[in-house]
């Protein structure tokens, strides 16, 4: 549920249910690329898209910015684009988060109950909705809501799933070797945890590198 005004982008394997999906692009997007993406030509409508998202883009920089003095580029309108690509099923969201937590004695509920310190390691992968939000592409320490989007730090993110590294290895030896193995520009259709880490991590680095965020739908 990309919360661009324009029509959804496709990405790979739309048509699996009850998957969730990952697209690294601009929250304000040029009039041209509204256009492509619609079918829409009146520059009013046009207009009326890019005020839309500018909102919502304004909404987050504004909170980044009086919680942690970080200047972005989030409501620039740009027609770059990076990644796209399914993540996995809610559930296999839910199995890493559960390893996560678990590596500090915590739960998924301990996080999202509001037992868990601010900043404690894994809340930007924990504390963010699992099927809709951001990952932006600046470092902060703590994940955050927007009316009703989660935002977290694709910086702090990448580095959460870096953690999971010798756990899932352990865990999943079989799927490990074979995420790792491949290298990690192409993209592997994996299911389970060890699919959903090396997705987040993909598109991660792609929305660092471009400075663009991650959308979630």
């Amino acid at each position: 549920m990309w919360h661009n005004a324009a029509e959804e982008i496709p990405c790979k394997g739309m048509n699996r249910p009850m998957e969730v999906f990952g697209v690294v692009r601009p929250l304000v997007l040029t009039a041209e690329l509204y256009a492509d993406i619609s079918g829409e030509t009146d520059p009013e409508e046009l207009a009326l898209m890019q005020v839309q998202d500018r909102g919502v883009a304004e909404e987050v920089a504004d909170v980044l910015s009086d919680l942690y003095a970080i200047d972005t580029t989030l409501t620039v309108p740009r027609a770059d684009e990076g990644l796209d690509e399914p993540i996995g099923t809610v559930a296999d969201i839910r199995e890493l988060r559960r390893i996560a937590a678990a590596i500090h004695g915590k739960t998924e509920d301990d996080y999202q109950e509001g037992r868990v310190a601010a900043g404690f390691a894994f809340n930007h992968l924990i504390n963010h909705a699992e099927d809709s939000g951001y990952y932006v592409p600046v470092d902060f320490l703590q994940s955050f809501v927007v009316g009703d989007s989660s935002v977290g730090s694709a910086v702090a993110l990448l580095r959460e799933l870096e953690m999971l590294d010798l756990v899932l290895a352990e865990m999943f030896p079989q799927e490990y070797n074979l995420a790792t193995n491949t290298p990690i520009e192409e993209y592997l259709e994996l299911p389970g945890p060890v699919g959903v880490w090396r997705a987040l991590r993909r598109l991660c680095q792609s929305a660092i590198d471009l400075d663009l965020p991650v959308q979630l739908g």
